[in-house]
């Protein structure tokens, strides 16, 4: 089983209301995509709560009932599209639910679900008080070893104090099996450095492999003994980019369930890796041609379809 921890929402988007949020994405492309998915957040009891709920029941997603019927209100984000597609976000976090869960909660939840082999975690719920603690604390006492990966999606207009930021991020690194970050994250990580030595920083900080991506510039998979390189998917023209990097991470862990290589992230070798990239960049490709995180569905084999 995948865990997928951390937020779900609503995005804004041209007066249009679209679920998401990072952790809730990945578990939404992992599970159309064939990964066994638990998502483990806070869901509110209103309106918005329960087109998340409707949206996790319809794509396979499993959750907790007993996360699902907070009274406290769903977090919303205004998304503002910038001509290429591509998507910037205003968050008002403070008493929704999204900030609500304990440690005890979690780690309840966690012990509930029982066989976890593969942790997917980060996003604005790192930062977002107090459920950020909440959550690495229930992390650290999980049992049973699973993987996990790491995905910052940066956000810097909730940051308030970059460094320490960057320090835990960095913490939190040499703890995961997988780490992604785009090109934007990995920028706002280690500032004033080529874009190459702070891929090679943040890669030697990690405890297994890093993957960068950099939109229509491809993506990278670094290891302890080798890097590779993938081209980007072009699947046509470009709606806009919401859920993209989501839809990524979920694909790289549909891919890894799959073929039984959560355990074996650090012993993977190229071929594999191109398999694991290429697989991901063409369902970040596919989620680019509809309005917001709309990943694409296993077909046959690997083979997508939307």
């Amino acid at each position: 089983m995948v865990a997928c921890v951390g937020e779900s929402l609503i995005d804004i988007v041209n007066s249009r209301e679209l679920v998401g949020g990072c952790p809730f994405n990945v578990a939404l492309a992992a599970s159309r995509l064939g990964a066994p998915v638990s998502y483990f957040g806070k869901v509110s009891s209103d309106r918005h709560g329960l087109m998340i709920l409707e949206r996790m029941i319809d794509n396979g997603v499993l959750f907790d009932p007993e996360l699902c019927n907070t009274p406290e209100p769903t977090l919303c984000s205004k998304a503002v599209l910038d001509a290429d597609g591509k998507a910037s976000y205003v968050f008002d976090y403070k008493g929704t639910a999204a900030c609500s869960i304990t440690e005890a909660e979690l780690s309840q939840s966690f012990s509930n679900e029982g066989d976890i082999n593969l942790v997917f975690f980060g996003s604005i719920s790192l930062v977002m008080e107090p459920g950020c603690k909440a959550i690495i604390e229930a992390l650290e006492k999980m049992e049973g070893n699973p993987a996990f990966f790491l995905d910052p999606n940066v956000r810097p207009s909730m940051i308030t104090d970059p460094e320490a930021y960057r320090k835990m991020i960095l913490t939190l690194a040499g703890k995961s099996d997988l780490v992604r970050v785009s090109d934007e994250d990995l920028a706002f990580l280690c500032p004033d450095m080529d874009p190459d030595d702070a891929a090679q920083k943040l890669g030697r900080a990690c405890k297994g492999a890093l993957i960068v991506t950099r939109g229509a510039e491809g993506s990278s998979w670094l290891s302890r003994s080798f890097c590779v390189d993938c081209p980007a998917f072009i699947a046509g023209e470009v709606v806009d980019t919401i859920g993209c990097g989501d839809t990524f991470d979920g694909a790289v862990i549909a891919y890894l369930d799959r073929n039984a290589l959560t355990g074996k992230i650090a012993d993977l070798e190229k071929d594999t890796v191109r398999e694991v990239l290429d697989y991901a960049s063409k369902a970040a490709g596919l989620n680019c041609l509809s309005e917001g995180c709309d990943p694409p569905r296993r077909a046959t084999g690997d083979e997508l379809a939307m």
